[in-house]
């Protein structure tokens, strides 16, 4: 299955999946500090994933697989609630007591939990009929 993918292959869907994040995150994230440090999230990920699958001795293909899981993960999670993470962000900065939007922690919350799941089956049906 897809990780019959050439290694190649793989390399070039990471790439991708890293560009469109930095792409992305610029779009999502408005609070201007925090933008510039959107480019580290895909160094993060390439050591955080990297190292992973290097101590569990996976193959390359499959740790690509999950490094450009996650790296779509995070934007298609924030994006649909970007305008609620930026106003109460704002909102914080003029009083640090106030609180997270109730509805926008539920949809990141249940959307990561949904994509890791999917991810995870992904993950089982690809090791059983792939590489």
């Amino acid at each position: 299955m897809f990780l019959s993918l050439s290694t190649g292959a793989w390399i070039l869907i990471a790439v991708g999946a890293a560009l469109v994040n930095l792409a992305a995150m610029q779009w999502i994230i408005q609070i201007p500090t925090y933008r510039k440090k959107q480019f580290w999230i895909p160094v993060i990920g390439v050591i955080g994933v990297g190292a992973r699958g290097l101590a569990q001795s996976r193959t390359l293909a499959e740790t690509l697989f999950l490094y450009s899981a996650v790296m779509l993960m995070f934007p298609i999670m924030l994006a649909p609630v970007r305008r609620q993470i930026t106003r109460d962000y704002y909102r914080w900065i003029d009083d640090p007591t106030t609180k997270v939007g109730k509805a926008a922690m539920a949809w990141i919350a249940t959307s990561m939990t949904i994509m890791l799941v999917a991810i995870g089956v992904a993950w089982v049906a690809g090791r059983k009929n792939g590489a």
